[in-house]
């Protein structure tokens, strides 16, 4: 029987400081949007957007429209890229990024548990939110890209595959930043998420757009439904026509920086790049050795 319920992170942590429950509410993330989505005088948006340009590495350049153009905040904050400003891997070995961000964690499931900081760990069907959903990873491999709140926030498909079922998960709204993961055990489970699960050209695999502080708003090109608007956990969905995604294709988009997780039914995923680097959207940076026939 499917266990429609998440289970409690174990493994380390420290009780969370009273304000980072008190920022986790969704109504937080709620407001802040009110704030972002204001359409202020033009002239108003874009001196916010140079000064926070200039307090962040934000690479003006590479967005597909100029400062002026853009009617609120939120619209910079989810902003699109000039056509080749990010060239997509095409070896078939190498799997990319599906975001610019930082590289924070990988490393095997083992028994189905993922790390989350030094002495913090959680389960892999609390982050899916259905056991029957982990079967196919609990001896897989996993990898997290962080999304700062200067980067590029359009997540993009990391491979080439077909969506077989999908469900979105209401939750709070921590920081996902080095704060919140010392300080929050299980804190991807317990966040708003969306996840997805594919049959890919590599076996099983699923991605998963976690949501935080700031971030409550998150869309997915599979759905309509509304992330932190109230609605209920929707569970397991299956899309009515099959949904083929490509390398490089768009995933969703995070208002504002946030977290992506990626999970595999393989135990044989290495790394192709450091963990910790910086790494942009469509770099390779996870390699899939042959198999034998």
């Amino acid at each position: 029987m499917s266990a429609e319920r998440q289970e409690p992170s174990a493994g380390g942590g420290t009780t969370p400081p009273r304000w980072l429950d008190l920022v986790s509410d969704p109504r937080v993330s709620q407001v802040m949007h009110r704030v972002v989505t204001w359409r202020a005088p033009k002239p108003v948006v874009g001196a916010a957007i140079r000064a926070f340009s200039r307090a962040y590495p934000v690479a003006l350049d590479e967005a597909s429209r100029p400062v002026a153009d853009y009617t609120t905040f939120q619209d910079f904050f989810t902003r699109t890229l000039k056509p080749g400003a990010r060239a997509i891997e095409t070896d078939p070995r190498l799997l990319p990024s599906p975001a610019d961000g930082r590289l924070s964690a990988f490393g095997p499931l083992g028994v189905g548990r993922l790390v989350q900081a030094k002495g913090v760990d959680y389960s892999l069907d609390a982050l899916l939110g259905d056991r029957d959903e982990a079967d196919p990873y609990r001896y897989g491999s996993y990898a997290v890209v962080y999304l700062a709140p200067f980067n590029y926030h359009r997540v993009h498909t990391p491979w080439n595959g077909t969506l077989t079922h999908w469900r979105y998960v209401p939750g709070a709204l921590y920081p996902v930043n080095g704060l919140g993961l010392r300080h929050v055990p299980g804190l991807f489970s317990k966040n708003e998420r969306f996840i997805a699960h594919f049959d890919t050209e590599f076996g099983r695999a699923a991605m998963i757009m976690v949501g935080a502080t700031f971030v409550g708003h998150m869309k997915v090109v599979f759905t309509d439904l509304a992330a932190n608007d109230g609605q209920p956990a929707s569970g397991c969905q299956r899309p009515d026509d099959p949904l083929s995604l490509r390398r490089g294709e768009e995933f969703g988009v995070f208002e504002m920086g946030s977290t992506v997780v990626m999970v595999f039914e393989r135990d044989d995923v290495q790394l192709h790049v450091g963990l910790g680097d910086a790494v942009q959207m469509g770099q390779g940076v996870l390699t899939l050795p042959e198999r034998a026939a």
